[in-house]
């Protein structure tokens, strides 16, 4: 699992960009479609292609960008970090939503210190 990367990453990020790569693999095989192909495809070279089925860190975002086109699959990259898949980050906003949000006209208009 070595990354030409630089920067520090944890083995689950590192875990997540090999299975990235291995679904790409398993993606290509399944469309019958040489490496030559994709490659051709995409605008890299099969030494790049390589790296990102091994789950290199250092491959950029253009790249895969590119792959995932190269097999008809762009429109997937919109899943990655969705707000509506985001479970830590909706239940964190409900819990900090207020319980019941006040009607227009209701109250005195100061605002509640316990609120």
């Amino acid at each position: 699992m070595s990354s030409s990367h630089k920067g520090f990453m944890s083995d689950d990020a590192q875990g997540i960009l090999v299975s990235l790569g291995a679904n790409i693999e398993i993606a290509r095989t399944r469309r019958r479609l040489k490496i030559s192909t994709v490659c051709s495809r995409a605008g890299i070279t099969s030494q790049t292609y390589q790296r990102l089925k091994r789950g290199d860190g250092g491959i950029s975002l253009a790249v895969l960008m590119n792959v995932l086109n190269a097999l008809d699959m762009a429109s997937m990259m919109s899943l990655v970090a969705a707000p509506e898949q985001d479970h830590v980050g909706l239940a964190l906003e409900r819990a900090a939503a207020p319980e019941r949000i006040r009607k227009e006209g209701e109250g005195d208009g100061q605002l509640d210190p316990n609120w």
